[in-house]
């Protein structure tokens, strides 16, 4: 590709107030739009809030992902966002907002085969009609086994454990959804019932021992909900935000030092408001486990430095033999865990 046609900043993200918020950037450059050929690069900036009385709330952060820490913001003042990045300020438009609807209720229920999240909602008075859902959760999940055997390469022999180490086999994992779920409530009289916010399969680590969940939900403005809508769109036909016309999503943000460049992106800036809710082991069931195997004793030395150990007893048709296996099958953090219960953001 000969020719760079274009190199649009992208700036994107909800600013809620009371709670942390982040903020992504960067520069999407068209190398060819016929093919809709394109790379990404995330820029250093200065990122922060402004409120119309001229106080400013700064982020911190690096590569294009900026989170802003929650801070006092009384009703009747208007904000935005305020990018400064390679020379150019960038502002978003001000905005007063409003409160969020109301969350009436957070239920965990399940079928034969899944678990759901459900949230229903009502107007709280003075919304748009329109609004966005995320959740975050977090869970203790346990390994498939318990390590009873150890490998001793002094000698090439498997032994039994006397005193299993259960020190790595209860762990906690975090996750948050990695995009916004919207909702144009006016469709619905201004409530929503049973609205599935997330679900997973009943055989799922989260169903292990405990898991933990808070939905967030707060308003969004009939051309904030049209612009969701559309990168929707375009995602799921594998667009871009490129495609399939590049003047419709251009969003609420604009170059104050060069006002001809062309910015993508919508900043939102919302109160935000949330519920939790809770799930035992009660919907658990039994998954596949990780398949262990039989390792000749000539294999040891050559399995154990690739990583495999001697795990647990393995039934074969010639009888039980001792099991090997990766660290993730029997030790929580390798599996992706951490030994310290996080919490909410």
């Amino acid at each position: 590709l000969e020719e760079e046609l274009g190199k649009h900043l992208v700036i994107d993200g909800v600013v809620l107030l009371g709670n942390t918020s982040t903020i992504t950037l960067g520069y999407l450059e068209e190398l060819d739009l016929a093919q809709q050929v394109h790379k990404y690069s995330r820029p250093a900036a200065d990122v922060s809030v402004e409120e119309e009385d001229g106080r400013s709330y700064f982020a911190s952060g690096e590569k294009g992902v900026y989170k802003i820490p929650p801070f006092y913001a009384p009703e009747g003042k208007r904000y935005r966002l305020k990018v400064v990045c390679e020379g150019k300020t960038y502002y978003s438009d001000w905005v007063e907002p409003v409160n969020p609807p109301t969350i009436t209720d957070v239920s965990i229920s399940a079928d034969e085969k899944n678990v759901y999240v459900k949230m229903s909602m009502e107007d709280s008075g003075n919304g748009y009609g329109y609004a966005a859902v995320q959740f975050e959760e977090y869970w203790r999940f346990h390994t498939d086994y318990i390590k009873m055997f150890y490998y001793d390469e002094r000698f090439n022999k498997v032994g039994s454990l006397m005193n299993p180490d259960m020190s790595f086999y209860k762990c906690w994992k975090k996750n948050n959804s990695a995009s916004q779920s919207i909702i144009n409530y006016l469709e619905f009289d201004n409530k929503v019932q049973n609205y599935t916010v997330q679900e997973f399969l009943r055989i799922n680590n989260r169903n292990h021992e405990e898991y933990h969940i808070r939905v967030k939900l707060w308003n969004l403005t009939e051309d904030q909900y049209r612009y969701r809508k559309l990168l929707e769109t375009n995602a799921s036909i594998g667009g871009n935000l490129f495609s399939p016309e590049p003047g419709e999503i251009s969003g609420n943000v604009y170059c104050e030092t060069d006002p001809a460049e062309k910015v993508y992106g919508y900043v939102n800036i919302s109160r935000i408001t949330y519920k939790d809710a809770a799930l035992n082991d009660r919907y658990a069931r039994m998954g596949t486990l990780y398949p262990l195997r039989e390792v000749a004793e000539e294999d040891y030395y050559d399995m154990y430095k690739k990583g495999f150990e001697p795990v647990f007893t393995l039934d074969t048709a010639h009888g039980p033999v001792v099991g090997w296996g990766e660290a993730r099958c029997y030790n929580c953090v390798a599996a992706g865990g951490t030994l310290e219960k996080p919490d909410f953001d």
